[in-house]
Order: structure tokens, then C-alpha cells, then sequence
């Protein structure tokens, strides 16, 4: 179907806010080499993606199927993940770590956990050798030369904002993406709540933030985003409760605190609520996840 013109454009205009705002700080860079039949299992606290250079590969996010990779194959990850690689042939593969600048964490929640793209250096050949430039490895700690972090930054922005255009060109996004991130007024609202999640926030607090009145504020949270913001609030503790449990050596009681939450007992009724088992049940079960996957 082919959308009327003044549709295209708005879809245009949304769509270059979006990557206008998705900026990205790398983290760490690297290439990995997996004999046939060799597996490696990692945890990672930020996004990032991974390019399938050679070989067949299936990789397992988190809880999800494992998905079959042939080389040329990117993945996108928008936030924190569990992965475990399996080589069906000898193979190669270049992983990128990144974390969003907090201009851009309304764009990056809108976003799904894992984005698959196929034959990805078919379609966009112009950014492969920019990818591979990025095996050669990167870490702060082993930066070479002055402006390095800078760059490489950069470099990891523009390969993240192509894959996640050929993302939403190949009709993957969900209906109400780029809506979800096109309202600059809720979006500077939502970055504020996550930067300090831990704040007891009310709507008048938000609708402060984001310049608008309370009830208009509501309404227009609502229209986005499908929930209130109460709801919004605690669902986004929670997804910080499950990354700290799992990836930092935090109490349960310092993960409480940290999110906002006056007692260990608050903290718990409500993670089970939403998770199904307590903080501490839940941990222990990732543990041994983890273990098993290595």
C-alpha cells in the first residue's frame, strides 16, 4: 500500500526526530572467532548489536527461540540482554556494546528488545566496512589515540540509525512506533523519569516536565503510550529491577531503595506481582539459567 503524500512526510519528519535523538556512546567493540559446535554465553548491562561476518550461527536472547544467522545477518539489541551463541559451522562474529544518550531514551523504550535484520549487508553495503573496521577491538581502557572514544561513537551511531531505518522500512515496527516517539513534550517527560526512577513522581510532576497541563498531560500519556503513567512508572522499575538483580552484586534491599520504594516488603509484593516470584527467587533462578547456558 502506498501512503498519500502528506502521510509519507509525516512518517519522514517522525522518523528523522527518532534518529535525530538516537545517539550512542560506545561501550566496547570486538570480533569473535567460534569453532563448529562451540557455544559462548554473555550477560550485557547496555544495547549494542551483532554482525554475523562468516559461518551459521543461532542465537538465543534472553528466554526467547534461538534464531538461525547466516553471515550478513545483524542484530539489534534496544536495551540489556542475556545471549548465548551456537556455531553450526565455523564462524565469526562482530559485537558492538552501546548505551543511548538520555536525549534519546524515549526513542530507545520504543523500540523491541531484539531486532533481527537479514541479509543485512545486502541491503546497506555502505555501512560493512564500518562494521568491520569495528573488530579490530574497543575499550576505554585501550584507546590508542586522542578523539578515539568520539569517534567510535559515532561510528556506532550512524550503523545503529541505518540498521534501525531498514528496521522500520521493512514494515517491522509496531503500528504506533513512530507515534510513541514523535510527541517531544511527553518524550522530555519519560527522560526525566528515567533518569531518576527512584523519584516518587506524581502526574502534576511529569506534566511539569513536559510543559503541559496535568490533564492534558494524562490524556496524551494515555493516547501514546496505552497505560497511565503510574502504570508506565512501575513497569519501568521493575524492568530496572530485573537488569540490577541480575547483572550487579546489589541487595535486594539496595535495589529497593535505589528504585524508590520505602521497605523491602513494598519492593517485593510488587516485583512479584509483576514478575511472579520474589526479587530474591527471581535472582537465584537467573543464576542457574546463566550457569546451564555456559
Amino acid at each position: 500500500m502506498t501512503l498519500a503524500p502528506d502521510v509519507a512526510a509525516q512518517h519522514r519528519t517522525a522518523l528523522d526526530r527518532a534518529l535525530a535523538a538516537l545517539e550512542w556512546t560506545l561501550v566496547e567493540s570486538g570480533r569473535r572467532v567460534l569453532d563448529a559446535g562451540a557455544s559462548h554465553a554473555r550477560t550485557d548491562e547496555s544495547a549494542g548489536f551483532l554482525y554475523v561476518s562468516a559461518g551459521e550461527i543461532s542465537i538465543r536472547v534472553d528466554d526467547q527461540d534461538p534464531i538461525d544467522l547466516t553471515p550478513g545477518d545483524l542484530v539489534l539489541f534496544a536495551r540489556g540482554h542475556r545471549r548465548r551463541l551456537r556455531a553450526a559451522t565455523a564462524g565469526s562474529t562482530i559485537e558492538v556494546a552501546l548505551v543511548p544518550a538520555v536525549a534519546g531514551r524515549a526513542a530507545v523504550e520504543a523500540l523491541p528488545d531484539t531486532m533481527v535484520l537479514r541479509r543485512f549487508s545486502e541491503h546497506e553495503p555502505q555501512v560493512i566496512g564500518l562494521i568491520e573496521q569495528m573488530q579490530a577491538g574497543w575499550a576505554p581502557a585501550g584507546s590508542k589515540r586522542v578523539g578515539d572514544a568520539v569517534i567510535c561513537s559515532l561510528t556506532g551511531t550512524m550503523i545503529v540509525s541505518v540498521a534501525i531505518r531498514r528496521w522500520f522500512e521493512l514494515g517491522c515496527a509496531a503500528t504506533g512506533w513512530l507515534r510513541d516517539v514523535q510527541d517531544p513534550h511527553v518524550g522530555r517527560a519519560l527522560e526525566e523519569l528515567h533518569s531518576d526512577l527512584g523519584r516518587s513522581w506524581s502526574v502534576d510532576d511529569l506534566a511539569r516536565s513536559a510543559a503541559m497541563s496535568r490533564s492534558a498531560f494524562a490524556l496524551r500519556f494515555r493516547e501514546l503510550l496505552g497505560e497511565s503513567p503510574a502504570t508506565y512508572l512501575a513497569a519501568a522499575r521493575m524492568d530496572a529491577a530485573k537488569a540490577l538483580l541480575a547483572c550487579s552484586e546489589s541487595t535486594v534491599t539496595e535495589v529497593a531503595h535505589r528504585l524508590g520504594y520505602e521497605s523491602d516488603a513494598g519492593f517485593s509484593r510488587a516485583f512479584r506481582r509483576h514478575v511472579g516470584a520474589s526479587p530474591s527467587q527471581w535472582r537465584a533462578a537467573q543464576h542457574v539459567a546463566a550457569a546451564q547456558a555456559v
